[in-house]
Order: C-alpha cells, then sequence, then structure tokens
C-alpha cells in the first residue's frame, strides 16, 4: 500500500474539483512565504499564523464563460448584481472552500481595500504563469488567454519544494507583444490599474493579448475578451437571452 502524501495535495484535490464544476479551472498550490517573500509589505497574504501555510490560487481558462452564461440564464437575480462575474466567482470559491475543516481565508483578485493582491507575481511564483514585460500572464498551455480570480490561504502546511520558475512560453516578447503594449500604453494613457480608462481603450490591451503566439487555440470568444475589458452589463443581457 502506498504510503499516504502530505496533507495539503488531498485538499487541493479537494478545491479543484469543486472549483471546475464552476468553469474555475486552474489552481495552483504554494507556501504563502514563498509569494510574501516575492512581494513589499504591503501586497502579502496573512499565513493564519502558520509560516508554512499553503496558499491556493484559483483562476481560469476560457472553460468559465459557458459555465457563467449558464449560471445568468438559471438565476435572474445573478445578472442584476453589480457585478455579475465578481459575485459568480465569489460564490463558486467559498462552495469550493466550505467543505474544508480546516481554517481558511480568500483574498480576490478584483478586492483591492486595503491592499491588491499580486496576482500576477503570486502566479508565476506558484509556477502557474509566466509573467512577461507586457504585464500578461502567460500559461504555457493556454497562453495569455487566463484569468486569476482568487487566493485561498488554508491553515495546514503546504508543498515543501518551490515549483521550477516559470519558462518563457512565447519566444521573443519584444519581437511578438511589445510594440501592442506601448501602443496601448499611449491610447490609454493611465495607470495599468485604473480599470475605468482601460474599459475606453480595451481594444489596444485586447490586441497585446493577440499579439502573444502563445496559445492562440484557447483565445477567448469575442464577448468574453470583450466583457474581461469592459464589463459591458448589455454582454451578459444579450448572452442571458440567447437560447
Amino acid at each position: 500500500m502506498p504510503a499516504p502524501g502530505p496533507p495539503w495535495q488531498p485538499i487541493v484535490h479537494q478545491i479543484a474539483a469543486r472549483a471546475e464544476i464552476a468553469g474555475l479551472d486552474l489552481v495552483s498550490p504554494l507556501r504563502v512565504a514563498w509569494y510574501n517573500d516575492a512581494v513589499e509589505p504591503a501586497y502579502r497574504l496573512s499565513d493564519l499564523g502558520r509560516p508554512g501555510a499553503l496558499a491556493v490560487l484559483i483562476g481560469n481558462t476560457r472553460v468559465l464563460w459557458g459555465r457563467f452564461v449558464e449560471a445568468l440564464r438559471r438565476d435572474g437575480g445573478l445578472l442584476e448584481a453589480e457585478h455579475p462575474l465578481e459575485t459568480y466567482v465569489t460564490r463558486a470559491t467559498v462552495a469550493a472552500l466550505t467543505a474544508l475543516r480546516q481554517r481558511w481565508l480568500v483574498r480576490w483578485a478584483h478586492d483591492t481595500v486595503p491592499a491588491p493582491v499580486a496576482m500576477q507575481r503570486l502566479a508565476h511564483t506558484a509556477g502557474l504563469a509566466y509573467l512577461a514585460p507586457s504585464h500578461l500572464s502567460v500559461h504555457p498551455t493556454f497562453g495569455p488567454w487566463i484569468a486569476l480570480r482568487g487566493v485561498a490561504v488554508v491553515d495546514v502546511d503546504g508543498p515543501a519544494e518551490r515549483p521550477p520558475e516559470p519558462a518563457k512560453p512565447c519566444g521573443d516578447c519584444e519581437v511578438h507583444c511589445m510594440a501592442a503594449y506601448r501602443r496601448a500604453l499611449v491610447a490609454s494613457g493611465i495607470a495599468l490599474h485604473d480599470h475605468g480608462a482601460l474599459a475606453t481603450s480595451w481594444a489596444a490591451w485586447l490586441a497585446v493579448r493577440d499579439a502573444c503566439p502563445a496559445g492562440r487555440a484557447y483565445r477567448y470568444d469575442d464577448d468574453q475578451a470583450r466583457y474581461h475589458y469592459t464589463k459591458e452589463r448589455s454582454i451578459l443581457e444579450r448572452a442571458a437571452a440567447q437560447r
């Protein structure tokens, strides 16, 4: 009979299985301390008083969109939420965590109070996605067509060994993406985290993703891509009305 694995492994498997049902199909474990060592103090995560605490990064590929649209069609109240997709992700993530016996907390990519989590640095530290000079997180399979939604901290020791540093999966960023990135900066004329201004120049930012050669077969469809940047409610209304 094989020896049982470390306690964190079945916890991660349980979270992943539950999250995947909702379309949150990217789950990656790491230690909180690895991320905290890589960021400024304001961006650090609580370790629940356990220096080796497990962190579980939760994200998605394009799979999320279909599951989300299905939920919009089943639940009319979801469309009335202030931020329907964030509401859906929050509910699905909490549902994936509630069965755990251990203490846990969760931080969201969309929550910037009191300070944001450096989600792209977290994904890089977890070995999930390479943080490119174009400020894209590039997955080795799905390329830049992923989203990072949140991170759960669980009161159990996480992995003992760091994952390998993510390799650059897309060749020369300067050749492929950086010209588009510079055009997007000019088009928006704002800081990267100003979502309202980003939404007005969304096509330029989408062009940065489209310039990346990695994962093109996994590109978001047009509605998902546009909503990713603009949060236009009309996109959801149209998708929910289609049968």
